[in-house]
């Protein structure tokens, strides 16, 4: 990581946008 999560919001906040952006991708794919 290049910078630290501290915060679980932080995690789930990049959680989230990892989880967005596949999806995002598999919709592109189709």
């Amino acid at each position: 990581w290049l910078c630290r999560i501290d915060t679980l919001n932080e995690v789930e906040y990049f959680k989230s946008g990892g989880i967005l952006h596949y999806v995002l991708r598999q919709l592109i794919a189709s």
